[in-house]
């Protein structure tokens, strides 16, 4: 009862949950005027009928079919649908089965992990979908270069998948996975007899039952399909389909929920052994194959491949496969198969919504819209250069001028140094570049310290990230071992148990491989095992073929009792993305500054024009006319000297008197001073207070922006405001900003 009291009040709003279990209102009108006394102890009463309803549930096993009632939205699958089978039904429960439902979720959760194979990587706990992606990529990869092998790669779509299972089946699958007959039961009421209506344009039409079927926004069904999908799993394993294999490892498939990828030998036996699992599986869970949608691919010295079509009924031959967004290929990906992105990333900047935005807006877009996109992609394939090449340049355009056209621009900030952290001088969004080197950095980490299909086909294939890769192996490992030797002295290796480290290629011994440790002197044989294999219980069991003096060495380490990681970052038993991003680029000088642009709390469209007045990126007209761009060279806020970034910031009389008037205390500069020189006189007056350090930093920021905002009006919009004007329209900004911080009238008399 405990849980289900806890999601009770997840549901509640926060006015309501402190007005029904602390017996108080947060203020003492209510929402329509009246006093919240009324609505307390209404709110007290839903909260206690709830409560009792989830109770009854659990004791009696029984929900009405009124609790159970469900509306169907009806949300098509792409753009152009117009076949009702171009629909996805997305189930809108109510609050009740809610509870009830999140509550047995959550004790499913735990269990999933164990339950389930490790094949599917959908819905189940520490488990990485895009692992899949990198798996699949170097399996096929590794079958197409592999001499004589004669292997397909299927691509199976299920037919309306969460709405076509069998309940019975599920029940009974439930069972044959040890869930108590009680638990059983729970999920038999919140499943079955359930009562659906159609929600058209905001109103419910018609009423009608079902026999089978999970509902897509139920949290339960996830979790169920998942377990029903499993019996594919042990289908494939038990009636002996063959797969792709190497050494003692072997792949038949990967599952992310209902997106199934098959892999297979090639021959007529093999493939009426799948004939057989599918009809069978079809037949008992009720979830049938459309064929039409199905897709096969294979290596090219395969020579039966229509006779491999005829057996499992799929006729659509492609040269590559989509699998979770990703193209997937026996052979190495072209140009045309990163369309889909360029065009994603394309239609992503060119919408209108993105082309509203202020350059601070833009910067967010990138970073969080579009650099997410890429990132995904990079999880399965290393991207061509032209690829890279076209990124760059149309992430650039759309930074600075808000469009994607091919017309040449001018560009005041390289790309490369936008994208240098902020504590380096960039804006903070990570390159291609970055994002390979961290996502190959996880992947080492991951390697060594999950169980996994991905880390388990990484060991037996390739040992290490530090032995030097084969030439047959996949760009993407080749990538993973560059990147390891970079970041070698980052990682260090634990001891442990089942720690699947390298005797002879990793450098688990004092940060130095067995080789580098024993130096010039060691001429005996040293294996090509792992140094689990010689460890039994809590010690070392070596056979004749270890030289005495190895053994030595490796007896010199302790086995701990318990088991953890394996392999550290920086001597750490966790990591963040963020931390290998920064390693990529700790080669490079720290900015000094970069506190004073970006300070706590600060105002990023105002923050990003300071940061382009100190890396020169304003279009002034001394930079113009450098660039042979005629221009008027006078300042247009104080007509008496020339414009350069050092004169509007803030040499200019014009702009010195607003920066004097926000803050009196620069009076005290004997010559006009730069942006550097105030921030340093702000760091030296108030190094004791940082909150009012930064509150100064963002008013330097918020006048740098204002001055930019004037001087482009007076050039190019003929309209033009006095400096006391202009102090006062910073005063109300910065007024505005701050409004909601704690003890804000205090910054404001600084002002």
């Amino acid at each position: 009862m405990a849980d289900a009291l806890c999601l009770t009040t997840m549901v509640l709003d926060d006015e309501v949950k402190y007005a029904v279990f602390s017996g108080k209102s947060n203020s003492a009108p209510g929402p329509d005027g009246y006093n919240f006394h009324f609505y307390k102890s209404a709110w007290q009463v839903i909260a206690l009928v709830v409560i009792r309803a989830v109770k009854s549930f659990f004791q009696k096993c029984y929900m009405p079919n009124g609790v159970k009632a469900t509306a169907l939205a009806i949300v098509p699958k792409h753009k152009y649908a117009s076949n009702i089978s171009e629909y996805r039904p997305i189930a809108l429960c109510n609050v009740f089965y809610k509870i009830i439902a999140k509550v047995l979720a959550e004790r499913m959760k735990p269990v999933m992990n164990a339950i389930v194979k490790d094949n599917q990587a959908g819905f189940v706990k520490s488990r990485v979908s895009t692992d899949n992606i990198l798996l699949a990529n170097d399996i096929l990869f590794y079958a197409g270069k592999k001499r004589g092998g004669k292997y397909f790669c299927a691509k199976l779509d299920i037919k309306k998948a969460f709405d076509s299972v069998s309940r019975d089946f599920l029940l009974e699958r439930m069972l044959q996975k040890g869930f108590p007959s009680l638990f059983v039961n729970w999920i038999k009421s919140c499943i079955s007899n359930v009562n659906y209506s159609i929600l058209l344009n905001g109103t419910l039409e018609g009423y009608f039952s079902s026999s089978a079927g999970l509902r897509q926004g139920c949290p339960l069904s996830p979790y169920l399909f998942c377990i029903v999908m499993d019996a594919f799993s042990n289908l494939l394993e038990y009636r002996g389909f063959r797969g792709i294999s190497h050494k003692e490892y072997s792949l038949s498939h990967l599952l992310y929920a209902d997106d199934v990828l098959i892999f297979g030998e090639a021959s007529s036996e093999n493939c009426n052994i799948l004939a057989s699992i599918l009809m069978d599986f079809a037949n008992a869970t009720g979830l049938n194959i459309n064929y039409d949608k199905c897709s096969i691919m294979f290596p090219r010295n395969l020579r039966n491949a229509q006779e491999v079509c005829q057996a499992l009924s799929i006729h659509n031959i492609v040269n590559n496969i989509t699998y979770l967004g990703i193209p997937l290929s026996f052979y190495r990906l072209k140009i045309a198969d990163f369309l889909p992105l360029m065009d994603s990333v394309s239609k992503k900047m060119n919408g209108w919504k993105a082309c509203l935005l202020s350059f601070a807006g833009r910067m967010q877009y990138i970073k969080f819209t579009i650099q997410n996109t890429i990132a995904y992609w990079i999880r399965g394939s290393i991207m061509p250069k032209t690829v890279h090449k076209f990124i760059k340049r149309s992430s650039s355009k759309f930074l600075f001028f808000g469009d994607n056209m091919e017309v040449k621009k001018l560009h005041m900030v390289a790309w490369d140094k936008i994208c240098l952290p902020k504590n380096k001088g960039g804006l903070g969004i990570p390159s291609i570049s970055a994002l390979q080197y961290a996502y190959n950095c996880s992947v080492i980490y991951r390697m060594y310290n999950v169980s996994s299909p991905l880390s388990n086909w990484l060991l037996c294939v390739y040992k290490s990230p530090w032995m030097a890769p084969p030439a047959a192996a996949s760009k993407i490992w080749k990538s993973i071992c560059k990147t390891a030797l970079a970041v070698k002295h980052c990682f260090t290796f634990n001891i442990t148990r089942s720690a699947p480290i390298s005797l002879k290629y990793d450098h688990w011994c004092r940060n130095h491989t067995i080789t580098e440790f024993l130096g010039g002197s060691f001429q005996g044989y040293c294996p090509d095992i792992t140094l689990n294999t010689l460890i039994c219980g809590n010690q070392w069991v070596f056979p004749d073929s270890i030289p005495a003096s190895l053994r030595s060495i490796i007896e010199g380490f302790n086995i701990p009792a318990t088991d953890g990681n394996c392999l550290l970052w920086k001597n750490t038993n966790s990591y963040k993305f963020k931390s290998f991003i920064d390693e990529f680029y700790s080669d490079y000088q720290t900015c000094c500054w970069h506190k004073a642009i970006w300070p706590k709390k600060c105002i990023s469209k105002h923050s990003v024009f300071a940061w382009l007045a100190l890396v020169r990126g304003l279009k002034t007209a001394d930079a113009l006319i450098y660039r042979n761009i005629n221009v008027p060279a006078r300042c247009s806020l104080c007509y008496a000297f020339n414009e350069s970034i050092n004169h509007l910031f803030f040499e200019c009389d014009y702009v010195f008197a607003v920066l004097t008037a926000v803050i009196p205390g620069l009076k005290s500069f004997l010559f006009r001073p730069s942006i550097m020189q105030v921030f340093e006189w702000i760091k030296g007056k108030h190094s004791g207070n940082k909150r009012v350090k930064h509150f100064f930093y963002m008013i330097i920021c918020c006048v740098i922006y204002h001055t930019w905002k004037e001087r482009n009006g007076r050039r190019f919009g003929n309209a033009s405001i006095c400096h006391a004007t202009l102090s006062m329209n910073v005063r109300r900004n910065i007024s505005d900003r701050i409004i909601g911080w704690k003890n804000y009238w205090s910054y404001l008399e600084l002002l």
